[in-house]
């Protein structure tokens, strides 16, 4: 009784997830179809599904087709001539036209990539039994094909899953088509935009080619484009896992598996520039080794700082800039302290490339240290802007009262417009600190009533958003 019960569970599972999948269908008219297959099913109907699930895999590739034959795809061209030349007619001809037509399709699918060799085998099979549930006269004797409800759902699933749901995309021309946008000028990066076009649009194995082909050039620094150097493409690459990531780690995290023993071959300054690359990416951090964790966190300790106004190396400040993320101050103990012995005019530069909630602990320092209104007006802007929508209440309150006290921040012309800007970047909740209020007090304090740094402006801003909110 118990089995019986599991059974007819599993099998309600297993029908919900069809009609899911059955409504992710690619092609608007295809999907109708789909469901009166998937109706059949349900009311135990196998022959007709089976029909009617092939009849779908003839119209969805017909539609597929036409698309690529729009996009210039020549073998796409020569069947859909064949096929614009027998519709609307009704001879002999026509018929025989549309059968050569279907014996072929699943061939002329195989070469233009939409379907692997497992899937067209697959859909071998449900035209087979396609032309057994429509001719039982094929049988011996005369005997009927009585498929069971099962066999109908194995087909549907088949072609549904292999075919149906995605798009005309073919697989290594799909990658050719990603690694053209890459390399495009005007490339932007966004992660919504290539993680649907690249990874939510394409079958599994040709995603998995895409991520390990970005993956490859991420880390290895493969390929220039025009004059995009290796490097610029590689951080576009980087960019592109970090949106596949957001789909599925695990794909990606597979993908940097297979290609991070070739990184531990590449010289070092390719290993500091792919960790600067993908280091925010646990996925990447994972599958690094022990031996390149100490090769890399010999580097850090190597680093050779200069004098305090002298600016950082590229080089430098990525890898610094790491110290804002846990998981790699704990793999590299080396590099909290290298960030801390540098000049508050270093930390700012690094604090730029990369700010968030850690380095932020680190703004009200470097605002009390500026000894020139250039240097206040400088840092600031490379931290304060950078960190607001990271700071805490404790914070706020710290940057706040080094901004005040040292006369250098409170005066500089480019302050006054900076403390406005930085009211509207820190998180919604902390504009209505008390810590703002303190500051324009502490300010006035010191400041004499004609004085232009009164921050009149700021108040303003408080006021406003203060009268919004009610």
């Amino acid at each position: 009784m118990r089995d019986a019960i599991v059974g007819q569970i599993q099998g309600v599972a297993l029908m919900m997830d069809l009609e899911l999948q059955i409504k992710r269908v690619w092609h608007q008219e295809v999907r109708p179809l789909v469901a009166e297959a998937y109706r059949c099913y349900t009311t135990g109907s196998s022959r007709a599904c089976i029909v009617l699930t092939w009849t779908s895999v003839c119209t969805d590739l017909i539609h597929k087709l036409y698309q690529l034959a729009e996009d210039g795809e020549g073998e796409a061209e020569a069947l859909v001539k064949r096929i614009d030349g027998a519709r609307g007619k009704s001879d002999r001809d026509a018929v025989r036209t549309m059968l050569e037509v279907e014996n072929t399709i699943l061939d002329v699918a195989a070469k233009l990539e939409l379907i692997d060799f497992v899937e067209k085998r697959e859909l071998e099979r449900l035209k087979e039994d396609r032309n057994l549930a429509a001719h039982p006269s094929l049988r011996p004797l005369g005997e009927l094909f009585t498929p069971t409800t099962e066999y109908a759902r194995a087909h549907l699933t088949a072609a549904v899953e292999s075919l149906l749901v995605h798009p005309p995309s073919q697989g290594r021309k799909a990658r050719d088509r990603f690694r053209d946008h890459v390399g495009e000028v005007s490339f932007v990066g966004s992660s919504a935009y290539l993680a649907q076009v690249f990874f939510d649009r394409v079958k599994s194995g040709t995603r998995r080619n895409i991520v390990a082909f970005a993956a490859k050039e991420a880390l290895l620094e493969l390929t220039g484009v025009g004059a995009l150097s290796e490097m610029v493409m590689a951080d576009r690459y980087a960019t592109c896992l970090r949106a596949f990531a957001e789909r599925d780690r695990a794909v990606v995290q597979d993908a940097i598996a297979s290609v991070i023993g070739r990184l531990g071959q590449q010289p070092l300054h390719v290993q500091i520039r792919a960790l600067v690359r993908l280091g925010d990416l646990d996925a990447f951090w994972d599958q690094v080794d022990e031996a390149m964790r100490t090769q890399l966190g010999d580097y850090v300790e190597q680093i050779d700082l200069p004098d305090g106004y002298d600016p950082l190396t590229a080089d430098q400040i990525g890898v610094l800039g790491l110290v804002e993320l846990k998981h790699v101050r704990m793999a590299l103990p080396a590099l909290e302290p290298k960030f801390q012995g540098l000049s508050a005019w270093q930390k700012a530069s690094v604090i730029r490339h990369r700010p968030g909630p850690y380095v932020a602990g680190y703004v009200a320092d470097i605002l009390e240290a500026a000894q020139s209104w250039r240097t206040a007006e400088s840092t600031a802007k490379q931290t304060v802007s950078t960190c607001a929508p990271y700071v805490t209440s404790e914070q706020l309150s710290d940057i706040l009262s080094s901004w005040a006290e040292n006369y250098e921040c409170r005066t500089a012309s480019g302050m006054l417009e900076l403390a406005v800007k930085f009211f509207f970047l820190v998180p919604s909740s902390l504009r209505k600190d008390s810590a703002w209020q303190t500051f324009l007090d502490s300010v006035r304090e010191q400041e004499e009533p004609d004085s232009p740094f009164r921050y009149d402006e700021l108040e303003q801003a408080i006021l406003a958003a203060s009268s919004s909110s009610k």
